[in-house]
């Protein structure tokens, strides 16, 4: 945290146990406003927390809002084709509108929220996650040799991440006669049980101890993660391959190519392309060893320097200062 922020967090909470989700129990109950102490707050850091944030500037007018957010309502409803109400973009508007700065996690959803949202005059900011995971390496990690590619898909949905085109993509790959392995990490098709090539990890929770270990495992073997998305907001998978030192081929899509940060550690492709258009930047990336070493090394230092929490936090402090709030601030956490 920084020497300058005297955090507080708003209303009951608890970092998730072990054994919440498998009880089916949140690591904390709902806030309600009106129970939250504000006094002797200057400003209040909301992470995704409209209604929250919304309700504490109609008690507090002279409080000074911070509304984090990874996306606009109408993003979420063109893109991945969720029934999200009007109601809810002219709420969204609203808290833009009073906050005194709005931060998005990519440069390209603060770039489409002045159109989405109705309000042209707007100028929002835009800042990256941080990598969630608990312990990261400090170096660089070596591969193996590109002799034999190893392949890394991570997602949940398994249509909408582009599933289907990573293991044509494979098979398109052992059809040409180059040697390449498939690890799926989620929930893909039972189908694919036995497929040539291809292991199944299974879904891995990376907030538990034994998870987290097994993903830093495939993540550091990996030579390139492959994410193929229909729609993608800031999937923080690109994140963490990176902060291993595993370059990402993904589709233009969200804001990956914010995650990205530049050509340099990976390539984004449109999202028309087709396997073989995988397969050749595959092969771009990982053709000539001394080309591939300077990618790795370039992803594991976009993520190690602008990928980390703690540079987030310095971020939001400057947006503080910026907004000319007084010191020491106080932000609690909605």
């Amino acid at each position: 945290m920084h020497p300058a922020i005297n955090l507080r967090i708003l209303g009951p909470h608890r970092a998730p146990g072990r054994f919440d989700k498998w009880l089916g129990q949140t690591p904390s109950k709902p806030i309600q406003i009106k129970d939250v102490d504000t006094n002797g707050l200057d400003a209040v850091l909301g992470l995704a927390a409209t209604p929250l944030l919304e309700a504490l500037g109609q008690r507090r007018p002279d409080l000074a809002l911070l509304h984090v957010t990874d996306a606009t309502p109408a993003f979420l409803r063109d893109a991945y084709g969720w029934n999200i109400p009007q109601q809810v973009d002219y709420r969204e508007a609203r808290l833009v509108s009073r906050a005194a700065a709005t931060i998005y996690s990519s440069t390209e959803m603060a770039a489409r929220a002045p159109k989405d949202l109705a309000l042209p005059v707007i100028t929002p900011l835009a800042h990256p996650f941080g990598v969630n995971f608990e312990a990261l390496p400090t170096d660089c990690p070596r591969k193996s040799s590109l002799k034999k590619l190893k392949l890394l898909f991570v997602g949940l949905d398994w249509v909408r991440k582009g599933g289907d085109i990573v293991v044509q993509t494979l098979d398109m790959l052992r059809q040409r006669g180059i040697e390449a392995e498939l690890t799926l990490v989620g929930r893909p098709p039972k189908s694919l049980q036995g497929h040539p090539g291809v292991s199944i990890a299974g879904f891995l929770d990376k907030n538990r101890p034994r998870d987290a270990i097994e993903l830093t495992r495939l993540y550091t073997k990996a030579h390139l993660l492959l994410l193929p998305s229909r729609a993608d907001c800031t999937p923080m998978v690109v994140a963490e391959a990176m902060a291993h030192g595993t370059p990402v081929i993904g589709t233009e899509t969200g804001g990956l190519a914010s995650l990205l940060g530049g050509a340099g550690t990976g390539k984004l492709l449109p999202p028309s392309a087709a396997p073989q258009d995988w397969v050749a930047a595959i092969q771009q990336c990982t053709t000539q060893p001394e080309a591939y070493a300077m990618l790795s090394e370039a992803a594991f230092d976009r993520a190690s320097t602008a990928l980390l929490w703690s540079h987030w936090a310095d971020r939001m402090h400057g947006i503080a200062l910026e907004a000319r709030l007084c010191i020491p601030l106080e932000v609690g956490a909605a």
